[in-house]
């Protein structure tokens, strides 16, 4: 199983002030009550697209997009229905035929770079205070350590990344064989993460995507050496407790199984022997 060295990239908005000049940014502020809330929900989106092409997939959790996006944001559904029809009427987010969002102000305004070019950029600083000083160490020099240190230690930890063929690829017993198709319609690199969203959907009977914020989930959770078996034993428990209860079915979902702060207790929780959920335990969720 090959494996190669992972490169970080850092995004950003690249905003001043003329961002406030903008003429719907203006009539917000002027004329909407919350206005300055709704300004916040749309740089909050336009973070959560940026590192998607600046497009925020509809994964069809919900019954409807604005109920997802509230989740994700963590404010009401009011408040999302309220932001989105009016910057969409504003064409600075646009809705393309599968619900998915598009921000095109964001494309505009964005900067990235690589942990390497950030390094580069912090060594040619320090080469150039060099010639006007030998005083040592300074905090430029310091921090250019740092970075050498976290790249020496991105070198020991290696991304996790399947390069098999599908006729070298062995599937797990417990996937069904049509889902095995559905994971074999994705690069075969990339069959590990798409396996515990496959048999999500076979446990529940839903249709999750295989997209990036999905499998993006399980590439973390195997990067921190959870195995597969570890996401069927966890999908497993959280079906037979959540899988009949119409409230609580909702959260058999990736968001929610695959988030890094609840795995582990999912995966070391006792067999559940009915489906019962307190509201309390709701609250833990998120």
């Amino acid at each position: 199983m090959a494996q190669k060295s992972k490169t970080k990239i850092y995004y950003w908005l690249k905003f001043d002030k003329h961002f406030f000049d903008n003429l719907f940014i203006k009539r917000l502020l002027r004329n909407f009550p919350g206005g300055s809330e709704m300004i916040v929900i749309y740089i909050r989106l336009m973070l959560e697209a940026i590192e998607n092409d600046c497009i925020i997939d509809y994964e069809g959790t919900f019954d409807n997009y604005a109920e997802e996006l509230a989740l994700r944001l963590e404010t009401s559904e009011e408040q999302i229905n309220m932001a989105l029809a009016y910057f969409v009427k504003c064409g600075v987010i646009q809705v393309d035929d599968g619900g998915n969002t598009h921000y095109p102000q964001a494309k505009a305004l964005l900067g990235q770079e690589t942990n390497w070019n950030r390094y580069k950029k912090k060594q040619a600083e320090l080469e150039k205070f060099q010639l006007l000083s030998n005083q040592v160490p300074t905090e430029i020099e310091i921090e250019i350590e740092k970075d050498k240190e976290k790249e020496r230690e991105l070198d020991k930890e290696k991304e996790y990344n399947v390069e098999q063929s599908t006729t070298e690829y062995t599937f797990p017993s417990w996937l069904e064989s049509e889902y095995v198709e559905q994971v074999k319609k994705g690069n075969p690199k990339n069959f590990d993460y798409r396996i515990p969203i496959a048999y999500l959907n076979q446990k529940t009977n839903s249709n999750y995507k295989f997209v990036d914020s999905n499998t993006n989930l399980v590439k973390s959770r195997l990067k921190d050496k959870y195995t597969l078996d570890d996401f069927k034993i966890v999908i497993d428990k959280k079906t037979a407790e959540w899988g009949k209860d119409a409230g609580w079915s909702k959260y058999l979902r990736p968001s929610t199984l695959f988030n890094a702060s609840k795995f582990e207790s999912y995966l070391n929780q006792p067999e559940v022997k009915k489906s019962y959920v307190s509201d309390y335990d709701e609250e833990l969720l998120f």
